[in-house]
């Protein structure tokens, strides 16, 4: 993908993010928003596949509320999944963490957009301090990760039944593994429990 490319891409997303936007104020076209931010999604992983790729994927860190910020992301899909309980646990955040915003936003997303695609009816968003690390975790009470996604764990991109492409996966891992703090880098950890669980660590 050139830079063209990439630029007629980068349009077309935003033209969708508009799009979704104004869906949103009507009653009747739930699905289609849905649709649309979905499409809108899928083309900001391009972009973002094709700066890794061409090693063009950079971490601009900056001192993030943890708490805040998932507030937000749970705001949004609550809008888009009206019929799930969104739930935030907060109450370990951090007061204050250090990550590039947008793209742990994006990586993020991904992961709850599957979670709310697969749930039940519960997604919990969570926050919390373990090893010295921020966690930032989404579970849903659906039926769980397929085995083959527990043994690659977004090393490749794949597809895989019922789970979205497998590109959102491996580029959340590759996000996480750009943030570094010494020797500590991030990373992407995926497990069953009740459900479906995804983490990423960040140093």
């Amino acid at each position: 993908m050139n830079d063209l490319y990439a630029a007629v891409v980068h349009d077309v997303k935003n033209q969708l993010a508009e799009l979704s936007l104004r869906l949103g104020a009507r009653a009747d076209a739930q699905q289609e928003m849905v649709i649309a931010m979905n499409a809108s999604r899928r083309l900001s992983e391009m972009l973002l596949m094709h700066r890794q790729v061409n090693a063009q994927l950079t971490v601009n860190a900056d001192s993030v509320d943890a708490a805040d910020f998932l507030a937000i992301v749970a705001a949004e899909y609550r809008e888009l999944f009206p019929g799930l309980k969104i739930e935030l646990d907060t109450a370990a955040a951090p007061a204050m963490a250090f990550f590039d915003d947008a793209l742990v936003r994006m990586a993020l997303a991904n992961a709850v957009h599957n979670a709310c695609r697969a749930a039940r009816s519960t997604v919990r968003l969570a926050a919390y301090e373990q090893d010295k690390m921020l966690v930032l975790e989404v579970a849903d009470d659906g039926t769980g990760y397929p085995e083959e996604m527990l043994k690659d764990g977004g090393a490749e991109p794949s597809a895989v039944s019922g789970r979205g492409t497998g590109l959102g996966l491996y580029l959340a891992r590759k996000i996480a593994e750009l943030h570094r703090l010494q020797e500590t880098h991030g990373r992407v950890e995926l497990s069953n429990a009740g459900g479906a669980v995804f983490r990423m660590f960040l140093p």
